[in-house]
């Protein structure tokens, strides 16, 4: 009796993993299926972070118009003498057309000041999609290496149902005890158990996936892989030089100083005097009369301040602007120094890591696997050590496949750190 409800719960355990399964094949058919290139191109167009970084740099972009145009004119009107207040009685009347205008090169240089300032945001969109790239590649390469994983877990639990097979045949034969057939069905169980977790880390990493590139987290997504070429990886000065011409910040940093240099060349201007021309129409028929052809011509100049104080100040400001974003570009290149040699070094350490795994420590678990089975099949062997074997082989493949994916990742964040973009 005690048997029977043994195998019961076993049949049942196999019916809620089949149901599971059989949920997620349906799943996956109604999924949106999608490459690592079709899941870049809905990064940047669905993504909402480009949009409003986007609109960001045209509203500053949309302020150079405005910097080069004219000040605005001023129209205006005159009565005067007014006899006892009385505007009827107006003796003269005239009417004024002023225009102030800023000295030469002073509106070009702010016009400048904000196309770099423009320039500058546009390398931020391009920073921000180095970025949110290497988080979707990382996304990406982690969910490929959990569906193998869960495909090794499923290849677990077919070598665990030959074990039993094994172990029932020797019970059977009263070369093995019953015990031997229920490590191997505890084993198996685990194994089922690894699946469900698999599957919740699968869901996880595609709800995150699906927020990169602008769709609903729930959403059901299947991801293809992607062939890659083998790995060619390049000297790291060739890295860094590449990066000097291509990274994101490099190119942001460098607007910001372009835009500080021009900065202290306008604040220097402020020395030079801006002209204010009013132009005045003087009529005989007052009070609201346009008749008459006297004319009035005024030109005014508007001086810096006594002793040039403010004008000094913006300058000494703007020096130290200029400084402060001298020191930026410093400092951004030393950080992207780091990030390119950090991320080198990752990459050779996975790639060592790889190759000791794929050359010696998976043939040799497979080794160990096949042997063990082959002596305990033939009454030569202990079942301990046949679950041992099965069990480094498991590990072993489930480490080849999280080096897999981590190299991936790890070129990935190696090309974030070089600043490229799509390849």
């Amino acid at each position: 009796m005690g048997k029977k409800r043994y195998f019961l719960s076993l049949t049942g355990r196999r019916f809620l993993l089949l149901l599971a399964l059989v949920s997620c094949q349906a799943l996956a058919e109604d999924a949106h299926s999608m490459n690592l290139q079709q899941l870049t191109q809905e990064l940047r167009a669905q993504n909402p972070q480009f949009m409003q970084a986007e609109q960001g740099r045209l509203q500053i972009a949309a302020q150079i118009p405005q910097a080069l145009a004219w000040d605005r004119p001023m129209v205006g009107m005159e009565q005067t003498p007014i006899p006892h207040g009385n505007l009827s009685r107006s003796q003269g009347t005239s009417y004024r057309l002023t225009q102030t205008m800023s000295f030469p090169g002073k509106k070009q240089l702010a016009a400048d000041i904000l196309q770099s300032q423009a320039d500058s945001a546009g390398a931020q969109i391009d920073g921000l999609y180095v970025q949110l790239l290497a988080q979707l590649k990382t996304q990406y390469y982690q969910l490929l290496a959990l569906q193998k994983q869960e495909q090794i877990n499923q290849d677990t639990i077919a070598r665990l149902e030959q074990l039993k097979q094994v172990a029932k045949v020797r019970y059977a034969n009263n070369a093995a005890a019953f015990v031997d057939y229920m490590n191997a069905q505890v084993a198996q169980g685990s194994a089922e158990n690894d699946i469900f977790q698999t599957r919740r880390q699968i869901a996880v990493a595609q709800q995150s996936i699906n927020s990169l590139i602008g769709r609903n987290p729930v959403q059901p997504l299947l991801v293809q892989a992607q062939e890659t070429g083998e790995l060619d990886l390049r000297p790291l000065f060739e890295l860094l030089d590449e990066a000097q011409g291509r990274h994101p910040a490099l190119r942001d940093s460098a607007f910001q100083l372009e835009a500080a240099q021009k900065n202290v060349a306008l604040a220097k201007k402020a020395y030079y005097p801006d002209m204010q021309l009013i132009l005045t129409k003087i009529s005989d028929h007052p009070p609201y009369g346009m008749a008459g052809n006297a004319y009035g011509l005024e030109v005014d100049l508007v001086l810096p301040t006594w002793f040039f104080q403010s004008e000094k100040a913006g300058v000494n400001a703007a020096n130290a602007g200029m400084i402060s974003a001298q020191a930026g570009t410093e400092v951004a290149w030393r950080q992207v120094q780091l990030e390119i040699a950090n991320a080198y070094s990752q990459v050779q350490q996975v790639v060592s890591e790889k190759a000791l795994l794929e050359q010696r420590r998976l043939p040799e678990a497979r080794a160990a696997y096949r042997l063990a089975l082959h002596s305990y099949a033939n009454n030569a062997g202990d079942f301990n050590g046949l679950l041992l074997a099965q069990q480094n082989l498991r590990d072993t493949e489930l480490a080849a496949a999280h080096i897999e994916g981590g190299l991936a990742q790890a070129i990935a964040a190696l090309d974030a750190s070089v600043g490229r973009g799509e390849d």
